[in-house]
């Protein structure tokens, strides 16, 4: 079973900004991680949301609004939970390809 680990806590209050890190092996290592970005921001109990861009790396759009989006948004601002992932799909959001190179 692959288990994706977090250097953000998602039980804390407040903004982080961290990774995601997904195993990922390839020919020259079989031990590798891709360390996907992500942000969350949190005040209080309420609604929780997921937003996510890079699906598809040759789609800049939102990925440019979610980055900046991570930047502004503050937790005094919302009352619940923002979870934000900029680059779902981070080989080909790097390559800025469509899909995994």
């Amino acid at each position: 079973m692959t288990q994706i680990t977090s250097t953000i806590d998602f039980d804390l209050e407040g903004k982080q900004v961290g990774t995601l890190r997904v195993p990922h092996s390839v020919t020259r290592s079989a031990y590798g991680v891709l360390p996907i970005p992500v942000a969350m921001v949190r005040n209080g109990m309420g609604p929780r949301v997921l937003l996510t861009a890079g699906n598809h790396g040759d789609e800049y759009e939102g990925q440019v609004v979610l980055t900046r989006l991570t930047q502004e948004l503050q937790a005094d601002e919302i009352t619940g939970t923002v979870i934000v992932i900029p680059a779902l799909n981070l080989p080909a959001v790097l390559a800025a390809t469509r899909v995994s190179p």
